[in-house]
C-alpha cells in the first residue's frame, strides 16, 4: 500500500470535482486497510472512506486528512435450491455486481441496473430504482469497527435502512468490507413502476430483459458522467403527508405522487423543480441537466462552490412555489 500526498479528488468522482486529498491511498484488502487506518491513527487525522465517487461533492479544498480508495473486490455465489448467496467485495462496481447475478438468472436486483458506485455505497446509500431498494435482498454486512478494531456482522434489521440512508451514512467508525445478498432463482420480475408497465406493455419479461430494459430508459433519460460530470439524482424525492399532498394537487393538479402507505406519499423532486423552469438551465460553470431536471450537471470547470449556491437557487423556488424543502442526496465533503 502506497500513501500519496497532495492527490486531486476531481478524477475520482463522478461530478469531476474536487480539490486536493492531504493523503490519499487505496486498499484492496483488510491488511492495507488496517495500515492505512493506523496511519490515520498515529498522524491525528480524520480519515473518509472513497467508493465510486458517484455520491460525493468534495469541495475546492479537497479533504485534510486521509482519503482511503475502497478496492477490496472479490465475488461468489452460495447456492442454494430456491436461492443463491452473492457475496460481494465492498469495492466492487455494483453494476458488475448486477450483472453476474443476472447472468446466472438470479432475481432481485435488476431494477438496479446501471447505477453507479460501489457495492459498499450501494448499501451505505440504500440505493433505489424503479420499485426496488437495496434493502429488499441485503442478508448482511461485514463491517469495520474504526473505535474497536474488530470486525463485525450486521445483519438487515441491524442497518436501519431508511429512503436512501442507513446506519452507515451517519457512523464514519463503521466501514463496510462485504455486502451479502439474497437473490432467488424463480422470481418473478417486478415491472410495477409506471416506466416499465409502458416498456413491456403487458408482457411478463425475463430478469435479462428487465435489466436491458432499465439500461436502456436510464441512458435515455439520464446523462452519464462519459458525457457530462454529475453525481446523479442531487436530490431526495420529498415524502411528505397524504394531507399535504391533497392540498398540493388542489393549487397543482398534475403533480405526481406515489402513495407510500401508512399516509405518505412521495413526490417526484424532479417534477418539482421543472415546474420552477430549471430544466437545461445553466448558470455559470453548471447547470441543470436537459435530460432530467433532478441531475445538476458540471460543464468542465464547475467548483462545488457553484454546484452548491446552484442547488440552493433551486431549493429556494421550489420552497416558495411548493412550500417543499428539498434534501440533498449528495453528500457534500467541505475540507
Amino acid at each position: 500500500m502506497i500513501i500519496k500526498e497532495n492527490v486531486i479528488l476531481a478524477p475520482y468522482t463522478t461530478f469531476k470535482i474536487g480539490g486536493p486529498a492531504r493523503y490519499f491511498c487505496e486498499v484492496g484488502n483488510i491488511i492495507e486497510f488496517r495500515e492505512a487506518l493506523k496511519f490515520s491513527k498515529e498522524n491525528n487525522l480524520r480519515f473518509f472512506i472513497l467508493g465510486g465517487g458517484s455520491n460525493i461533492l468534495f469541495s475546492g479544498k479537497g479533504f485534510s486528512g486521509l482519503v482511503i480508495k475502497m478496492e477490496i473486490k472479490g465475488l461468489k455465489f452460495k447456492d442454494d435450491k430456491d436461492y443463491s448467496i452473492l457475496i460481494a467485495g465492498a469495492g466492487e462496481s455494483w453494476d458488475d455486481v448486477v450483472e453476474k447475478a443476472v447472468e446466472r438468472n438470479l432475481g432481485g436486483i435488476e431494477n438496479l441496473s446501471l447505477i453507479p458506485g460501489t457495492a459498499g455505497g450501494a448499501v451505505c446509500q440504500n440505493i433505489g430504482a424503479y420499485g426496488v431498494e437495496l434493502k429488499d435482498v441485503l442478508l448482511g454486512v461485514e463491517v469495520f469497527d474504526a473505535k474497536s478494531g474488530g470486525i463485525k456482522t450486521f445483519f438487515n434489521k441491524d442497518c436501519h435502512f431508511g429512503y436512501r440512508d442507513s446506519v452507515f451514512k451517519n457512523r464514519d467508525d463503521l466501514v463496510i468490507l462485504k455486502v451479502d445478498l439474497k437473490l432467488l432463482k424463480n422470481l418473478e420480475p417486478n415491472i410495477k413502476y409506471p416506466d416499465l408497465v409502458k416498456f413491456f406493455e403487458n408482457v411478463t419479461p425475463s430478469i435479462v430483459g428487465v435489466r436491458q430494459a432499465v439500461i436502456n430508459i436510464r441512458k435515455k433519460k439520464l446523462p452519464y458522467p462519459s458525457e457530462v460530470g454529475n453525481a446523479g439524482s442531487f436530490f431526495k424525492n420529498p415524502i411528505i403527508e397524504m394531507s399535504g399532498y391533497q392540498f398540493l394537487i388542489s393549487k397543482h393538479s398534475d403533480l405526481k405522487g406515489y402513495d407510500m402507505g401508512s399516509g405518505w406519499v412521495k413526490l417526484l423532486a424532479g417534477q418539482l423543480i421543472e415546474k420552477c423552469g430549471w430544466k437545461g438551465k445553466q448558470l455559470g460553470n453548471v447547470g441543470v441537466s436537459d435530460k432530467h431536471s433532478l441531475v445538476l450537471v458540471n460543464y468542465g470547470n464547475g467548483t462545488a462552490e457553484e454546484v452548491i449556491h446552484f442547488s440552493e437557487e433551486i431549493k429556494r423556488s421550489v420552497k416558495d412555489r411548493f412550500g417543499i424543502e428539498l434534501e440533498p442526496e449528495v453528500e457534500v465533503v467541505d475540507n
